[in-house]
């Protein structure tokens, strides 16, 4: 039914702090292979190391965690309430958020597809969180 849902994956951290020129593609390399010997995560490595700072790593993650419903708050299609209303009937249907919002007339499939390209992008590290 919809496209945009089937594009949606989690990128990988040092692809994204890479995109950003946060590090380079030497440190990533050393980095994960320092994870190889003593699996860590990543960020705890980069942060270990210097690498980057706790505020870029934390809003890079954040970026990459962002919510469809986070995103619909600030984009101001959805208030609180119809969120939280959509979330409950979530839970009973198990059917995802976009589709609920949709099949409630809350947003229009043509929303659904911006926001979640948006989400995509976002995850992907190339989108800016408002």
């Amino acid at each position: 039914m919809i496209k945009t849902l089937d594009r949606i994956e989690k990128a990988l951290l040092g692809q994204i702090l890479i995109r950003k020129r946060l590090i380079s593609e030497i440190e990533l390399e050393r980095a994960l292979s320092e994870q190889l010997s003593n699996h860590k995560k990543l960020g705890e490595i980069l942060l270990e190391r210097n690498m980057v700072s706790e505020t870029e790593l934390d809003r890079v993650l954040n970026e990459q965690n962002m919510m469809l419903g986070k995103i619909l708050l600030q984009e101001h299609l959805v208030s609180p309430l119809q969120l939280e209303q959509a979330l409950k009937k979530q839970a009973h249907t198990h059917k995802k958020l976009g589709e609920l919002l949709v099949e409630e007339h809350i947003l229009t499939l043509k929303q659904l597809e911006q926001i979640l390209e948006k989400q995509y992008w976002q995850k992907n590290g190339f989108w800016l969180i408002s």
